[in-house]
């Protein structure tokens, strides 16, 4: 029996898009940059991931957009984690610039500084990091990875995973928003633990 067999799968077309047939979970995450002008750029990102198990952590971008321009420009960018209740933030950080390149919906989202870059964060994120750019790697159809090295880490202290910190206590409390793409998102706020067989390692 081959997958084509399977009367329960169904086969998609070759210009069909995998991922825009069924919903894939991701983290939603927001990239903060600098304009050329000095203002504060935002986006949402959700191929966004740690690169490796050290300091790197990459998200995929196109040269169309100014995320990834400034990034070229400045070489360094943020990362921050918003809550569920922030997916506000994070519709208004994903609306088009206008007539002169400008995103005037920015302006109903709080930032504050990177301490070791010179780029934004959004307020009360569960999480942030400064990243230094690394490289930029090419040739994905019309997108790129942009990847950085973590030069900067912030956990805020409702959502830290301390040794003594019960888990399913520590979701109710910090719940995580996930991007089911293309259109929908989700506040995880229970999980389970994972059956790693014995001997398991990374």
């Amino acid at each position: 029996m081959t997958l084509t067999d399977d009367p329960d799968l169904v086969a998609l077309q070759p210009d069909q898009s995998f991922f825009e047939t069924l919903y894939t979970v991701s983290p939603l995450v927001i990239v903060g940059t600098r304009e050329a002008d000095g203002t504060a750029d935002l986006a949402p990102k959700h191929m966004a991931m740690p690169i490796g198990w050290s300091d790197h952590f990459g998200f995929v971008c196109t040269p169309e957009h100014g995320t990834y321009r400034n990034v070229e420009r400045t070489g360094v960018f943020t990362v921050s984690y918003p809550r569920p209740g922030d997916v506000l933030e994070a519709s208004l950080a994903a609306a088009p610039r206008d007539s002169e390149g400008s995103k005037p919906s920015l302006t109903g989202i709080e930032t504050v500084e990177a301490d070791a870059v010179d780029a934004p964060a959004i307020v009360d994120a569960y999480g942030v990091l400064e990243c230094k750019l690394d490289r930029i790697v090419e040739g994905f159809g019309e997108a790129g990875l942009v990847t950085g090295d973590i030069v900067g880490k912030h956990v805020h202290t409702d959502a830290y995973r301390s040794d003594d910190a019960e888990p399913e206590a520590l979701l109710r409390r910090a719940p995580l928003l996930a991007h089911l793409y293309p259109d929908r998102f989700a506040e995880v706020s229970e999980a389970r633990a994972f059956p790693f067989p014995e001997g398991f390692e990374r």
